[in-house]
């Protein structure tokens, strides 16, 4: 899929809306990116909505002449706070997200622009890490950063309509507004939230094979890495538990994926030991936990890696789903105190009325 990039003096105007929370150590390389872009800076405006750092993000942004800086005051900042202010205060119906932390590629914007229209309300593109050899963790945002869904369920790394977008992505503020913005309730999975409200009103969300911004997912530690895995949990239950009676079931496979890699290879193995077998039990249960280690070969192909970075990420997806189904019990409990709470509430009004 390719387009033609427009005459430079055809372009339409754009917001780009950067989003950040203490990033001191990216805010003026992300806002340089943006100026270093071959877009017309006559014909883009920047802001930056800065959700209450106490480091020097905000005299960062205020350093670029060029940039209008909004100020969040709020005790509970998120992702969808930020961007639905940026987007409020956008001029302009292209509106560009950018996360603090990635640096646009020069190209991107007039790329992107060439491919909005009544019809495809969303465009996104390749997403690189900045530091992809620095850990493990890097190495695996790497090949996930670029790998997506398509609307028939499958996964690509070709650029085609695609089901879901990410914090950076280029779309129309109409559609935007018309849809109130990101679910500021949700405190992950706002973006995959707002992708699917998008298709449902019958646009398109598109995912190019082009270069859209590098970015650092800057985690060094198990600990760090665990709470973003269970965040992503969270964002599959909840998101599973709003959609689950619509058509498409959105994020119910997911869900349904991490709960069974997780309880199955448990059942198996404590049916094993129940039934004095507990050697076969424990192989049976390993197998079923590590089966995507027979999928060596297809992750290759995919990513055109070599096969023992194809086993590393293999055994990546296998171990991720734990954290995941941390999350899903966070939101399950949740729900369950949610309920409690309601019914609670409710009795003393139903007694109430009957006497």
């Amino acid at each position: 899929m390719s387009r033609k990039t427009k005459d430079p003096s055809q372009l339409p105007p754009l917001s780009v809306v950067v989003i950040g929370l203490n990033v001191a150590e990216y805010l003026g390389s992300s806002l340089d990116a943006i100026l270093n872009s071959t877009y017309p800076s006559s014909k883009m405006e920047i802001i930056y909505v800065d959700s209450g750092s106490t480091d020097c993000s905000l005299d960062i942004a205020r350093s670029f002449e060029q940039v209008n800086v909004i100020e969040l005051n709020t005790s509970n900042p998120s992702a969808a706070k930020g961007r639905n202010a940026g987007a409020a205060h956008a001029k302009y119906d292209l509106i560009q997200f950018v996360d603090a932390d990635s640096y646009l590629h020069p190209e991107w914007l007039k790329v992107a622009v060439s491919y909005l229209d009544t019809k495809n309300a969303a465009v996104a593109g390749r997403l690189s890490e900045r530091y992809p050899e620095k850990n493990l963790f890097h190495r695996m945002a790497e090949l996930e950063w670029n790998i997506w869904s398509s609307p028939d369920g499958s996964w690509t790394t070709a650029a085609l309509e695609a089901k879901t977008f990410g914090g950076n992505v280029m779309l129309h503020k109409s559609v935007f507004l018309g849809l109130n913005g990101f679910d500021e309730n949700l405190k992950a999975g706002e973006d995959p939230d707002l992708s699917y409200r998008i298709r449902r009103e019958g646009y398109k969300i598109l995912r190019l094979h082009q270069d859209m911004a590098s970015h650092d997912i800057n985690l060094s530690s198990f600990s760090e890495y665990r709470r973003r895995t269970r965040r992503s949990g969270t964002a599959y239950a909840n998101l599973a538990f709003r959609y689950w009676q619509e058509s498409e079931r959105f994020m119910l496979k997911p869900l349904i994926r991490i709960i069974a890699g997780v309880l199955t290879p448990a059942t198996v193995l404590i049916f094993g030991v129940s039934a004095g077998l507990p050697v076969p039990g424990l192989i049976l249960a390993l197998l079923i936990m590590f089966r995507l280690v027979f999928q060596t070969g297809k992750f290759a192909r995919l990513f055109n890696i070599t096969r023992l970075r194809a086993l590393e990420y293999s055994l990546y997806l296998a171990l991720a789903i734990y954290p995941q189904f941390l999350g899903v019990v966070d939101v399950a409990k949740q729900k369950i105190s949610n309920w409690i709470k309601k019914n609670r509430i409710d009795e003393p009004a139903v007694e109430a009325i009957s006497l």
